[in-house]
């Protein structure tokens, strides 16, 4: 469940991206995000995180989400 909600929010943060989430360890609060967007060319790898942290906040903020693992980068 967590899954899904979690690739929802970030496909409509990011809706030119291709998203990708992991259950790391299938406890469903340990998770890799991986997102690829226009949105992050030209951006700083700290500030695409930020971005993807912003998209999450939610599920950061009620604990859904325990550990979190970012890959980004953009198109270009």
């Amino acid at each position: 469940m967590a899954v899904d909600t979690i690739r929802v929010l970030l496909e409509r943060a990011f809706p030119d991206g291709e998203v990708s989430v992991v259950d790391r360890t299938g406890g469903g609060d340990h998770f890799l995000v991986t997102v690829a967007s226009a949105a992050f060319d030209g951006v700083s790898l700290v500030e695409q995180h930020r971005m993807v942290n912003r998209a999450l906040a939610e599920p950061l903020a009620d604990g859904t989400i325990h550990e979190l693992r970012i890959q980004t980068k953009g198109t270009a």
